[in-house]
């Protein structure tokens, strides 16, 4: 089962289809490249779906990481620590606002377990979550449950208690606010739904509201950081701090970890028995968080973020791609978003073929997440194939 073909097959014949897979099978990777199991070679704009986010593919010094914590322990189960838990949990909370983590392994799993400390924080009686439409919390049925209702059809009922409104409407959030309201979620950057920033005024605005209703603000950064939008955390570009934050993704260098941050005053709402994971922050996947974290500060890699966005920009503008109409994001997280309807996936699947990876978000917004070690060479090689294929 060595060919593309055989293994294409072989996953419609053993793995459940919920993903829409397209027919490729990927055999090996190396910073901002990938290889087909046919050989071909791809340029890779959208590493491991944001997971490659920081380093790229099978960046070394995460690759030593996981061979020497591979060679010493894997796992072990969670009354018990160990030093590369200590060691990523401090390198996170230092570049963000103190407090302590909850280790997981996936951003679902982070926004659950901000649900779960937001209800206890708030008290009896208080369990509504106000979150945004276009928003994404993941598939879990309580991250589901604050995410738009397309994702929900065949799920209901969602968990009670979820009030949604429109991102950037302080009215709208004002209004919502009752005496059983807990939380505010909101992604600094809607990645999912289309690549949309929220204005400074809106983020203040939305603290604002939560510290005069005793509320508590969650930001899902699990798109957005670390170091993605060119801070170590989005929050940072609004001048406020949440409460709470999650990640996940590019945290994890290319391993599957979840976070869920609590700052100081909520740090200690998690006591024994109210949460669990039983691999969450395992070493393997802890030792590679800390290597990527670290590479962020040995690599400058947050002015590299900064410089690839607006590469990328002035590329897609000087080339005078008539389609694009928009260009949205922060740093290395970037949406373009296309004049006809449902042109995106076309866009992306033409680029496929002509050895480019790219994503989409919402119908029509082409998605680009390059990893932050990308080369210019590398960028710009896939750039111009995004171009040929725009014009087109």
């Amino acid at each position: 089962m060595n060919t593309q073909a055989a293994i294409v097959e072989g996953t419609g014949e053993y793995i459940i289809e919920n993903y829409g897979r397209l027919p490729m099978a990927v055999t090996r990777g190396r910073g901002a490249l990938i290889w087909d199991a046919d050989g071909k070679e791809y340029i890779d704009l959208f590493p491991g779906f944001g997971a490659g986010g920081v380093c790229g593919h099978c960046h070394p010094k995460v690759v030593d990481a996981v061979k020497a914590q591979a060679d010493t322990l894997l796992s072990h189960g969670n009354l018990f620590t160990n030093e590369p838990q200590v060691d990523l949990a401090k390198r996170i909370t230092e570049n963000a606002f103190g407090g302590k983590v909850f280790y997981c392994h996936s951003g679902a799993e982070a926004n659950e377990a901000a649900l779960k400390l937001v209800r206890l924080a708030a008290g009896p009686g208080r369990y509504k979550i106000i979150s945004f439409n276009n928003c994404f919390h993941g598939r879990t049925m309580g991250g589901l449950s604050l995410t738009p209702e397309g994702f929900q059809k065949g799920f209901e009922p969602m968990l009670p208690g979820s009030v949604k409104v429109n991102m950037g409407d302080l009215d709208a959030v004002a209004g919502a606010i009752d005496d059983e309201t807990a939380g505010v979620i909101i992604e600094p950057i809607q990645a999912e739904g289309g690549v949309n920033v929220p204005s400074v005024e809106f983020m203040q605005g939305l603290r604002k509201l939560c510290d005069d209703n005793d509320l508590l603000l969650v930001c899902d950064e699990v798109w957005t950081s670390p170091a993605r939008t060119g801070k170590w955390f989005a929050y940072q570009y609004f001048g406020i701090e949440p409460d709470v934050m999650t990640l996940a993704k590019a945290v994890g260098g290319g391993l599957p970890v979840g976070v869920c941050v609590a700052g100081p005053k909520h740090a200690d709402v998690l006591v024994p028995g109210t949460h669990g994971c039983t691999m969450g922050g395992n070493p393997l996947c802890a030792a590679a968080g800390a290597a990527a974290m670290k590479l962020i500060e040995d690599e400058n890699l947050l002015d590299r973020a900064i410089h690839i966005g607006q590469r990328v920009a002035d590329a897609i503008v000087q080339a005078g791609v008539d389609c694009v109409s928009e260009i949205r994001g922060k740093g290395a997280l970037i949406g373009m978003q296309l004049e006809e309807p449902r042109q995106a996936k076309d866009v992306m699947l033409k680029c496929m073929e002509n050895g480019l990876i790219i994503c989409i978000a919402k119908n029509n917004v082409l998605r680009l997440a390059p990893a932050l070690t990308t080369d210019n060479d590398v960028l710009d090689k896939g750039l111009d194939i995004l171009i040929d294929v725009l014009k087109g």
